[in-house]
């Protein structure tokens, strides 16, 4: 579980790591009575929760016993932001990869899988990559199953690459095969400048590929790969222009709620803009610029609405092969397969995105670029009869409201500042808006992306095949600290970082953290190794002169001293527990 909330001294809106928490049931019902749990042996009020955000599966936001549901018994003004809405355009990826039965998925997974075992095939891959001058691009992580816009970045490697795929499994390609497609090779060597010394080199890579021993599994995989280089070699390219086109207005939102930014007050406009681009492949616009985002989310899409098979996107060189061969027998399947996948993807992003929620409406007006508008104000007025109670009630909302509307001495705000920047002139001006800074930082705080995916990755760095036996409640504290350095942007040593409290060495010198930090010879002093002191002086290498240094010891300050006696692995080990309890106390 992850909170965010604003820190008031740090001007900034925090993400930091609440707990982690052991689950052998996973259901909605075992989820509710694990967090009540929690909320109550951290005394944690439910009112202090503004919203949360969960991926959209029945068991955390089934409209009937889901999660959500559940935790509205105990906080019933939880803010509905709806679920993750990248979570929704991965999904619409697989959606409309349905309309072509998954073809291009399966040239992907089966490049991955025949590159990940095969660090020669790698090798040669590359060399015909440089022999063509294209930028070499591995196909071993270029697709992941379950996260579904990896195929935008697997069909823009993909398509890259192609020549140098065609080239490479040409030596996989049976004697008749050769022969056949022995002319559209030749002028891939044509096209990209290959010299005659090159050309043999990659003749060469052929005949050692086609020497390849391969296990009937991967005999099976290169000639469905081979199949669909070289015989369908026009489909592939087709469906790789559109998925290229097409996937990059999926790919551009994910991008932006993936990063760190606050953009909650962007989350209306941005979902509307992207169902609106979708529609506008496939549909005639004048059917649909005009619609209220209500008659968005009710409309149903009718033929004469449809732009014709001539006039839908279908990416750069789709376009370019449809209009140089209108009568090619695969145009027609084609094109019935791309409206198919629009109307698919079309429809389930209209029953997924929250077009017309009233509370992402509302946080729109969040946007200082919208400040001294009557209808910023208006929905400002809706947020807080939301989250009337987390606002104090002896101030009067309304009259900030008005004052803020045309208050000259805010900062102008430009498109692409940052949000949270803004607002933080705003919190800090004392006692003129307690109330509004009250409703800006609640919503601020407000989940809108993936956040919680990041945290995966971090643990991928703690547990692994060593660690794997690892408690929760370890897990838990490491966790714990890892967000709470990275939300700082600080180290350890910078964190925990106290002037007040030295270290002893062996014979008593003192030294900080920040001695530790700046250790070491300058490149111009020699490197004395201490078990071969200098002749003659031996005794002065193990000695050192404290008001030398300008450090002298304060009896009053904790300090640790390590001497010849007490110095063990177990010695060391109580010295340092010490010092960690001497910080918890403090």
């Amino acid at each position: 579980m992850l909170v965010r909330y604003y820190h008031d001294d740090l001007r900034k809106v925090m993400v930091e790591h609440l707990g982690s928490l052991e689950i052998l049931r996973v259901d909605a019902a075992s989820l509710e009575k694990v967090l009540c749990d929690f909320f109550v042996k951290n005394n944690i009020p439910w009112q202090n929760l503004v919203s949360l955000l969960m991926d959209s599966c029945a068991v955390m936001r089934g409209s009937k016993t889901g999660l959500e549901t559940r935790i509205q018994q105990h906080c019933p003004n939880l803010l509905d932001v709806d679920g993750d809405s990248c979570h929704h355009i991965h999904n619409a990826a697989k959606k409309f990869s349905e309309g072509f039965d998954g073809y291009l998925e399966r040239v992907f997974s089966d490049l991955q899988v025949d590159h990940q075992w095969s660090p020669d095939q790698v090798m040669y891959l590359k060399e015909v990559a440089m022999i063509l001058n294209l930028p070499v691009s591995s196909p071993q992580r270029g697709f992941v199953n379950h996260r579904w816009l990896s195929a935008y970045d697997a069909s823009m490697a993909t398509h890259a690459m192609m020549p140098a795929y065609q080239v490479l499994y040409y030596g996989f390609l049976s004697t008749a095969d050769k022969e056949l497609y022995k002319e559209p090779l030749e002028s891939i060597f044509t096209k990209h400048n290959v010299n005659q010394t090159a050309r043999a080199r990659g003749e060469v890579v052929q005949d050692k590929l086609a020497k390849k021993g391969m296990t009937p599994q991967g005999r099976e995989r290169k000639k469905r790969i081979c199949q669909k280089l070289w015989h369908e070699e026009t489909t592939t390219v087709l469906q790789l222009s559109l998925y290229k086109g097409v996937l990059a207005i999926l790919k551009d939102y994910v991008m932006i709620f993936q990063g760190s930014q606050t953009l909650v007050h962007k989350l209306h406009d941005l979902q509307l803009e992207l169902f609106l681009a979708c529609l506008a492949c496939f549909v005639k616009a004048e059917h649909i610029t005009k619609l209220s985002p209500r008659a968005l989310r009710e409309l149903v899409l009718e033929d004469h609405m449809l732009l014709p098979s001539k006039d839908v996107y279908v990416g750069q060189e789709a376009d370019t092969f449809r209009s140089q061969n209108p009568k090619h027998a695969l145009l027609v399947p084609f094109l019935a397969s791309v409206r198919k996948a629009y109307i698919t993807t079309a429809v389930y992003l209209q029953k997924k995105l929250p077009l017309n929620s009233p509370t992402l409406i509302a946080l729109s007006a969040l946007d200082p670029l919208l400040r001294g508008h009557s209808q910023a104000t208006l929905q400002l007025k809706r947020l807080s009869a939301m989250l009337n109670h987390l606002l104090p009630e002896d101030q009067d909302l309304s009259r900030e409201l008005v004052q803020f509307s045309v208050d000259l001495t805010l900062p102008r705000y430009k498109e692409g500042d940052g949000m949270v920047d803004w607002w933080g002139h705003v919190f800090h001006q004392p006692g003129k808006y307690p109330a509004l800074s009250a409703l800006a930082k609640c919503c601020l705080s407000i989940f809108h992306g993936p956040r919680v995916e990041s945290s995966f990755s971090l643990m991928n760095e703690i547990i692994d095949q060593r660690s794997g036996n690892m408690n929760v409640e370890t897990f838990n504290a490491i966790q714990t600290a890892k967000y709470v350095l990275q939300s700082r942007g600080q180290t350890a040593v910078q964190m925990f970082e106290r002037s007040d409290v030295k270290f002893g060495e062996s014979l008593g010198e003192s030294f900080s953290l920040q001695d530790v930090v700046n250790d070491g010879p300058s490149p111009e002093e020699e490197v004395v190794h201490p078990e071969r002191p200098d002749p003659g002086e031996a005794e002065e290498a193990y000695h050192s002169d404290v008001e030398a240094h300008g450090i002298a010891l304060d009896d009053d300050l904790p300090h640790i001293t390590l001497t010849s006696e007490n110095f063990s692995l177990s010695g060391l080990c109580e010295k340092l527990c010490v010092l960690l309890k001497f910080f918890t106390a403090q």
